[in-house]
């Protein structure tokens, strides 16, 4: 017979206690509305703070079976509540969460708060906004010089839709200050852009921390009207005090210690679906207001060209939301600077208030290019591939002035002299007319991507607002490929041959730029469109060298990655691929072409490589930021990458 002291018995017994309560549901409950006490379904319920995390059954009950520990903090959070939290140490049951619906007050006298004011508690998050074409967009030249023409010194040229759109007389606003003025469209639907030369406050905060936070609900079945539009996109307006809601799409968080300067509410659109109000519509041709109608033409389709790709899809390895892409982690751990102390938080969930768009750093990660060229005779058969792999909606995208030009060209190695182009495919005239060394493309070997409207006389491309129809449209959708084939002359096949593509971003077709005389962007900086050495922004460029004296059967080449990350700071990763044992010379140069580093020089077996570059020159001095070339010549191919260090 066994004897067990009475200290080895309760060992025993909370040993058992433990291992079988590790089975059970750490913490459950249920989830229901302040006041009237009705059950709650479909509220997410989360660890604060961890990925733990479930949502609230029919009958308003949850189970978090992996919370475990002391001190937890339960939230739970729905679309149209303030979020609610309770503290727990696990096991807990019978745990009980209120959630109180938020008051959708509409009160015309609320002012939109300045951004300035939100800058005390969020001073990183201002900061970034501040600098960002979210900011800026009231004041936007070329907005200005497209509705009225009075935005830059030039921009009575070309098109202006006061003066010469078909719907000036019966809708002389347009509905540009939707998007671009929303402070004033919220306070004044229907609303005109506000005069160039007298630009008020609540304007020149373009799209502000309160224009987007304050937004309660979009109709995702209305996606193509332009804009904050009422009866579209709900605007919660407090009349009351205690009810200073801001919404967010932090599930967890549970702010509510002052009720009169904010209290926390989740909302999901706010990932996506927001971005469609300015990033997704259609004109309205018989002007009657409604934008859903046939007979309109889709002016941004953004929205809805991510929404029916893998990009949207939650179980697609592809998944990425507009934030996730725009608006990515910049490694802040706290989303309030100020105060008693808050969560440090993963930061993949503090995002980027910059919200970037046609940036450097996107356009070099958007597509990849590919070459292939094989020996036909005496002339050289090229065939371009441009693959949209890294882009969650079409490319070229945005407003339909936006396009992208494909240069191809061929030379022979021992004199540089060019190859005559025999093929048929060229850049069309929309690449601009004139000499070439100017950045006028068309005729070249080549090709441009663009979506083009016409009028209700056929006559394109016109702007969206008269848009009727569409002529053509080769954008790439999300994850589809385009192929082009181009033909040229070689002589005995003897040399050494060179194929070179590459993928230039313009921000409007060549013929507005000049007919506007733009020289800057509508934000005040630099246009590369008329910029050397690319008039426009350099998206990818590949290089293809055929063997010597063998154009038919060029050596085994290489795969290249992106670096990564990218941008990056203070180091990055560039990797790639030997299909074969090859000389590997690996180059970083400035946007000016100077040497900044070698960091490979000779003899490689085949297989997987990856080098790490420190930001750093030949000499072991720091370069500063900017959009640098790496430079890979490997197995009879050379290939040329961007990237972005960032200080």
């Amino acid at each position: 017979m066994h004897r067990y002291s009475l200290k080895s018995t309760a060992f025993l017994m909370a040993y058992l206690f433990l291992t079988a309560s590790s089975a059970w549901p750490q913490v459950s409950g249920v989830i229901r509305e302040e006041g009237s006490g009705a059950l709650i379904s479909d509220a997410l319920v989360s660890v604060q703070n961890t990925s733990t995390r479930t949502v609230s059954t029919s009958d308003g009950s949850f189970m978090l079976s992996e919370a475990s520990g002391f001190g937890l903090v339960i939230v739970a959070a729905k679309q149209g509540y303030y979020n609610a939290s309770v503290p727990a140490t696990s096991p807990a049951t019978g745990v009980d969460i209120l959630l109180g619906k938020v008051p959708q007050d509409d009160n015309a006298e609320y002012e939109l708060l300045d951004p300035s004011v939100c800058r005390r508690c969020h001073p990183v998050q201002f900061l970034q906004w501040s600098g960002s074409a979210m900011s800026k967009a009231g004041g936007n030249s070329w907005v200005y010089d497209i509705y009225s023409g009075d935005g830059t010194s030039a921009g009575a040229g070309g098109f202006v839709y006061t003066r010469d759109s078909d719907h000036a007389a019966s809708n002389a606003e347009s509905e540009c200050a939707a998007c671009h003025q929303p402070e004033l469209w919220i306070e004044n639907p229907q609303s005109a852009l506000d005069s160039v030369d007298n630009i008020s406050a609540g304007a020149t905060h373009g799209i502000s921390c309160e224009v987007c936070h304050k937004v309660a609900s979009i109709d995702e079945e209305k996606p193509n009207y332009p804009g904050i539009f009422p009866g579209v996109v709900t605007v919660t307006r407090p009349d009351s005090a205690g009810h200073q809601v801001e919404y967010g799409v932090l599930a967890d968080s549970d702010f509510d210690d002052e009720p009169e300067v904010m209290r926390a509410s989740y909302q999901p659109q706010l990932k996506a679906e927001l971005c469609a109000a300015c990033h997704q519509d259609k004109n309205d041709p018989d002007q009657d207001g409604k934008f859903e109608e046939p007979n309109g033409v889709i002016s941004e389709p953004t929205y809805l060209e991510w929404l029916a790709s893998p990009y949207s899809d939650p179980q697609s390895p592809h998944y990425a939301t507009c934030v996730d892409c725009h608006m990515p982690s910049y490694g802040g751990t706290e989303v309030c600077q100020i105060g008693a102390p808050h969560p440090i938080r993963d930061p993949e969930t503090i995002r980027s208030h910059r919200i970037e768009g046609t940036t450097p750093a996107f356009l070099e990660n958007a597509v990849t290019v590919t070459i292939s060229a094989v020996g036909v005779g005496r002339a050289l058969e090229v065939d371009v591939k441009i693959v949209n792999d890294k882009t969650g909606h079409h490319v070229p995208d945005g407003v339909t002035i936006r396009n992208m030009v494909l240069l191809v060209e061929a030379w022979r190695e021992s004199d540089g002299a060019p190859l005559t182009h025999t093929g048929q495919q060229t850049v069309h005239e929309l690449g601009g007319i004139g000499d070439p060394s100017q950045g006028y493309y068309a005729g070249l070997p080549g090709k441009l991507y663009a979506k083009v409207n016409h009028d209700s006389h056929g006559n394109g491309p016109t702007f969206f607002t008269e848009a009727t129809g569409i002529l053509w449209d080769n954008r790439i959708a999300a994850l589809a490929a385009d192929s082009s084939s181009y033909r040229f002359d070689i002589d005995d096949g003897s040399d050494v041959y060179h194929v070179r593509a590459r993928l230039i971003y313009r921000r409007a077709f060549r013929f507005l730029t000049d007919a506007k005389g733009w020289t800057e962007d509508g934000h005040g900086n630099p246009l590369g469109d008329v910029q050397p050495p690319y008039y426009g922004y350099l998206m990818e460029e590949e290089e293809w060298i055929s063997g010597p004296g063998n154009v038919s059967a060029p050596p085994a080449g290489f795969e290249m990655h992106q670096n990564y990350p990218n941008p990056f700071n203070p180091s990055t990763t560039i990797e790639y691929d030997l299909a074969s044992d090859s000389n590997v010379v690996l180059r970083i140069f400035n946007l000016l072409g100077q040497e900044v580093r070698t960091l490979v020089n000779g003899e490689q077996i085949a297989g997987y490589k990856s080098i790490a570059w420190d930001g750093r020159d030949n000499l072991g001095k720091q370069v500063g930021s900017g959009i640098y070339l790496y430079r890979i010549e490997a197995g009879g191919r050379v290939i040329v990458k961007k990237m972005s260090l960032i200080r």
